[in-house]
Order: structure tokens, then C-alpha cells, then sequence
């Protein structure tokens, strides 16, 4: 069994106390922009989900959009990771992103891929995730505003959380990219052995790289989208460590964070993919096969070898120079965690504030979640819409 280069403790007490002290600061700092954001962004504009959604998804996509950019900034300001990205560029268009799953924070490094990789105006991602996610105080909620798409590992009921969820972003005539890991679940031996042993009872080759993946929520995905006319592309994403990783959120609070990060994207235009779902199903397992060879190789070279960027077209013109807009981030979000803590502790208004909103996301939370209840307020909304154009042409009759 073989995996890229694990973390090692072979250091000095110091190094590995300031590792420590950094990851401690990271976290610290990554869950306080986000609770801070929460209470200073988000919650703001919370009404207009009653009235007007179309510009609450707006403001709240941005709020997102702008947020992504400050795990990047302190990624490269306290650990000095650098994110490389090489391939296709990702265009502002109606997409479906897959990515292999190598360790449970691989969406820590992916919004520097998604800053690195892609053309601007700023993207609009939203993420396939575990339902138990939306619970989580703060980022849980957050997501849940930001539009991510939470299921339940039941299929009967995930079909229509996604229907219904694709279906409201047709409506806004709004252009998004949906992230999924098909994989599932993150690389570790015991779900490679689990993966593994299903390819042997289906005669499957094994895998050392990547998990088999899992295809029913991909083909439906990608059948509906194009349906909805909301899928302009797939974008591959492949993602490897040169370095150390950290596997868990705990190796992110002990410091452990690579010195460097390889993304390689590869682009499939909506025509090129098959319109069968059963071919779909197909299509993603030999992305996956490409994908454990593509690996093997990056790990022996540790790098995305030349020969695959020729096999593209268009090409990603990287730069990986720590740029003004991530430098104004930190300078944003830190002032902004700062503002947010005073405030907490002097103002009794904002601390019912606090109470109050915290409150309703629970509440929310502990039914459909945030997004539901939005796309019942738009759907309300249409139906009184349409009622009054009924209205109004019978009066004139």
C-alpha cells in the first residue's frame, strides 16, 4: 500500500511548538473570520430571503466569494504554502467540478486553486456535503446561506434535495459550479481496503491513489444540469502533496501544512460528455482510473508531468505571486474579527443580536436548513406573483 509522504514528528521541541503555535493561530483565526462574517455580513441581509431572493443569493454569493480568499492569505502568510495549479483554466461558466478526496482538507487548499486557477469575476462554488456539516456553529451555517447543497447518504431523499436545489439556481438565472467528491470519503487505509474490496467482489482493478467512486450522484448531477441548461462543463480536478499533509482538522490545529500544494484541472466541454447515464457512470470510473495513473506518476516525479499539459488546449497561465486582493483579505477579515470581539464584549445589542441569529440558524438547521427555507420563500413569493397578474387580467376583462 502506498501513499505520498506522511507527516513525521522527527523535529525539535521548538519547531514543533511554533508548528503548533501557527496551526493553533490558523484555526483560531479561520473559525473567528467565519463567526465574524456570520454576525457582520450574513445576518444582515437575512431579510431579504423573505423578499427579495435574487438579491440575497447575490449579496451572499459575494460574501462567500470575498471570505474564500483569507484561508489563502494565512496559508501563505503563516506557513508559506504555495499553491500551484497547472492545466486548464477554470472559466466563469456553469460547471460541474469533480476532485479526488486525499485527505478531509482538501477544501482547505482548494479555495487557493479556485483563486489561482480561475478567471475572473470570482467564481460561485457551492459543495455537495454530509448533512451533519450544516449543524456545525458557524461554518455549518454559513454554508448553509452561501447555498451549499447538503444530502443524506439516502438516496430517495437526496434526489430531491438536489432537484429541487438545481432547479432554484435555473431559476436565478445565475451561473454556478457544483463541487462533488465522488470518492465519498477521504484516503486512509481502512477506506482504501473498504474501496478495494469492493473492486475485487465487482472485478475491479485496485486502486493505491484513489478510492473507486461512487457514480449515481455524479450521472444525476450532470444529466440535470444539462437538462436545466446550467452545465456548461466538467472540471477534473487532481490533487497531490509533494510534501507533508495534514490527513484531519486536528493535524490542521498542530501546524502541519505542506510546503506545497499541486492542483492539475482538466476541462471537458458539456459536448463531450456522454448523454446515456449509464455511460455517464462510465465516463467518471475511467476519469478515476486516469486519475490513480496520473497519481502514480505525480509521486515518483512529484510534479504534473509536461505531457499533460499538452494533451489541453487552452492552457492556465499560473502565477502564483501573493497578490494585493489576498493581502486586503487579511487586512479585511482580521479588522473585521477584531470589530466582531469588541463588539461581543461591549455592546449589550450586539450580543442579543448574536443570541438571536444563532437562535434561528439552529432552528433552521435542526429542519431543512437555510437554503430550503430560502427556496420556499422564492417559490411563495412566485406563486403570489402569479396570482396578482391573474388578478389584475380578470379585473381588466
Amino acid at each position: 500500500m502506498s501513499f505520498s509522504r506522511p507527516y513525521t514528528t522527527n523535529k525539535g521541541a521548538g519547531e514543533m511548538r511554533k508548528e503548533w503555535v501557527l496551526g493553533m493561530l490558523y484555526a483560531g483565526l479561520w473559525a473567528a473570520s467565519i463567526f465574524s462574517g456570520f454576525l457582520m455580513l450574513c445576518c444582515p441581509v437575512f431579510p431579504l430571503m423573505l423578499v427579495n431572493q435574487k438579491l440575497y443569493r447575490r449579496l451572499t454569493d459575494l460574501i462567500f466569494a470575498i471570505w474564500e480568499l483569507y484561508p489563502v492569505a494565512l496559508m501563505e502568510v503563516l506557513f508559506g504554502t504555495k499553491i500551484v495549479v497547472s492545466g486548464d483554466e477554470i472559466r466563469p461558466e456553469s460547471a460541474l467540478i469533480i476532485m479526488n478526496h486525499r485527505t478531509r482538507c482538501d477544501w482547505n487548499f482548494l479555495w487557493g486553486a479556485m483563486f489561482y486557477g480561475s478567471r475572473r469575476p470570482a467564481h460561485k462554488l457551492k459543495f455537495v456535503l454530509k448533512a451533519p456539516i450544516k449543524h456545525i456553529p458557524g461554518p455549518g451555517w454559513v454554508m448553509q446561506m452561501a447555498g451549499f447543497l447538503f444530502i443524506d447518504r439516502s438516496w430517495q431523499k437526496d434526489e430531491k434535495v438536489l432537484k429541487t436545489s438545481l432547479d432554484y439556481m435555473r431559476d436565478l438565472k445565475n451561473t454556478y459550479q457544483i463541487l462533488i467528491f465522488p470518492e465519498g470519503t477521504d484516503l486512509t487505509p481502512h477506506n482504501l481496503e473498504k474501496s478495494n474490496a469492493f473492486a475485487r467482489s465487482h472485478n475491479l482493478e485496485e486502486y493505491k491513489r484513489v478510492l473507486h467512486p461512487k457514480t449515481t450522484g455524479f450521472s444525476f448531477l450532470a444529466s440535470t444540469m444539462r437538462e436545466n441548461n446550467q452545465l456548461d462543463a466538467v472540471y477534473d480536478l487532481t490533487v497531490g502533496y509533494p510534501d507533508k499533509y495534514p490527513q484531519s482538522e486536528m493535524d490542521v490545529v498542530k501546524g502541519v501544512f505542506p510546503q506545497q500544494v499541486n492542483f492539475f484541472v482538466k476541462r471537458y466541454p458539456v459536448q463531450s460528455l456522454p448523454t446515456d447515464t449509464e455511460d455517464l457512470k462510465a465516463w467518471l470510473k475511467n476519469i478515476w482510473k486516469n486519475k490513480e495513473k496520473k497519481l502514480e506518476s505525480f509521486y515518483k516525479q512529484q510534479t504534473f508531468t509536461p505531457e499533460d499539459d499538452e494533451l489541453l488546449g487552452e492552457k492556465l497561465h499560473f502565477n502564483n505571486d501573493t497578490s494585493n486582493a489576498l493581502y486586503l483579505a487579511l487586512l479585511f477579515w482580521t479588522s473585521l474579527i477584531v470589530i466582531t470581539n469588541y463588539l461581543l464584549i461591549t455592546s449589550t445589542l450586539m450580543q442579543i443580536w448574536t443570541l438571536m441569529h444563532c437562535f434561528l440558524l439552529v432552528v433552521l438547521s435542526l429542519t431543512k436548513g437555510s437554503l430550503a427555507f430560502e427556496i420556499y420563500c422564492y417559490r411563495k413569493n412566485e406563486e403570489e406573483d402569479d396570482y396578482m397578474v391573474e388578478y389584475h387580467s380578470k379585473k381588466k376583462k
